[in-house]
């Protein structure tokens, strides 16, 4: 894979702590916007890439990339990506995927038509930790209770209380504790047990935002909350519970990061910590692996996952922009 980065933000300079790790991966370029041109050559001479745009259609123009991967704010997602698939990039979407079910649609159709790899970059999708919960699910009889909950107080905070907006918290650019932490509970649930049958967002809303929430999705034989908030200090380690009538499963971190997990029965408790691996790099290496080997069954499989989850943003922004038609 000969990647082009497009963005500079936080989100980056994280995937770029291990990215080196991966030798099938080869960085050619870095995008972002010309008042950032001093942080991109401090990205570049750090991590050895290659070439430097602050122009999108010249880097789109570099023969040298197959690959993109698109760490902007929310709402330019689809945007960008799809001006990639059009270049003949194929492109990795960091989460949450795109904004609207049309946008989806439209990606979707355009990787098909153009015979080009699109993925949705998740964490816990990828992590080998979420087969082992998945398998977990069978030993702890009829699941009944799940409750999952990741949050931190967003490093932005300070910045939106005294009324600088920054887009993690503008709703208009995709932000909000939803789209930002509550997504991975949301893709953790989705993964394992498929689309809910209701679903309820309870928020707080400061400044046309929802800066913390609890999401309750019912499915036929249980319930779960996924909670989220950007407004509030939580401990780094996880509280996250997938309970049955015969045992429950604990994952000690946070959903981003389902490293350490166990299996707690009657009669036994398992333990599984995965080795200090970042938590992105298995999903970087599956992206390069499958993008090799053509594996289109893979890709349409990660896609529907990926749909899957939007129903479910889309479900609640619908909900959130009937509560405050005003906004």
């Amino acid at each position: 894979m000969k990647l082009g980065i497009i963005g500079s933000g936080n989100i980056v300079s994280e995937f770029l702590s291990f990215i080196d790790e991966i030798k099938s991966i080869e960085l050619v370029a870095i995008y972002g916007r010309k008042h950032s041109i001093d942080k991109l050559h401090q990205l570049q001479n750090k991590n050895n890439i290659k070439k430097v745009y602050t122009e999108f259609d010249q880097l789109l123009l570099d023969e040298e990339i197959d690959t993109l991967y698109v760490a902007l704010p929310n709402n330019l997602h689809f945007e960008f990506a799809k001006k990639g698939l059009l270049a003949g990039k194929n492109v990795i979407l960091e989460k949450p995927f795109v904004q609207t079910m049309e946008e989806f649609m439209d990606l979707q159709k355009v990787s098909k038509d153009k015979h080009l790899h699109l993925y949705e970059a998740i964490s816990n999708q990828y992590s080998p930790n979420f087969n082992k919960i998945a398998q977990w699910t069978n030993q702890i009889g009829d699941v009944r209770l799940v409750s999952l909950n990741y949050s931190q107080l967003s490093s932005r905070y300070a910045k939106f209380q005294t009324g600088e907006v920054l887009p993690a918290f503008d709703f208009k650019s995709g932000g909000g504790a939803l789209q930002d932490l509550n997504v991975y509970n949301i893709h953790l649930l989705t993964g394992l047990f498929g689309r809910p049958q209701e679903i309820q967002y309870s928020y707080n809303f400061v400044k046309n935002v929802d800066t913390s929430g609890i999401l309750t999705l019912e499915y036929p034989n249980f319930i779960s909350n996924a909670i989220a908030g950007k407004d509030v200090f939580s401990i780094e380690n996880g509280m996250n519970f997938i309970e049955g009538d015969k045992g429950y499963i604990s994952i000690d971190k946070p959903t981003n990061d389902i490293s350490t997990i166990s299996l707690h029965t009657e009669n036994s408790i398992d333990i599984l910590k995965l080795s200090e691996q970042h938590r992105m790099f298995y999903e970087f290496e599956t992206f390069a692996n499958k993008i090799a080997s053509n594996d289109w069954d893979f890709m349409n499989k990660m896609l529907e996952h990926s749909k899957s989850v939007l129903k479910v943003l889309t479900t609640v922004k619908r909900q959130m922009k009937s509560d405050h038609p005003d906004k």
